[in-house]
């Protein structure tokens, strides 16, 4: 595994456990993780957000209760959206 895997799935982690939590904070917490990811893919912005949106939706697809990945998904799309 690569660096930049092993990046991506500790942000990733930290992605689950604030999809599974109701903090009132938690649209912020997330939209920082995803920055702060970006931040280390500096130069690699769009390749970075389709690696990070397509492991959203792998998280997604495994339907473990209680986790709610709108948030993360919603502002990864409208980052790829404004790239176009």
């Amino acid at each position: 595994m690569s660096e930049t895997d092993d990046l991506l799935q500790l942000h990733i982690k930290a992605l689950r456990v604030l999809a599974r939590t109701n903090q009132p904070n938690r649209a912020g917490l997330i939209e920082r993780n995803i920055e702060d990811y970006l931040k280390t893919e500096l130069g690699r912005e769009r390749s970075s957000l389709e690696r990070l949106r397509d492991a959203i939706e792998r998280e997604e697809a495994e339907k473990y209760q209680g986790e709610d990945w709108s948030i993360a998904k919603d502002y990864v799309h409208s980052r790829l959206s404004w790239l176009a």
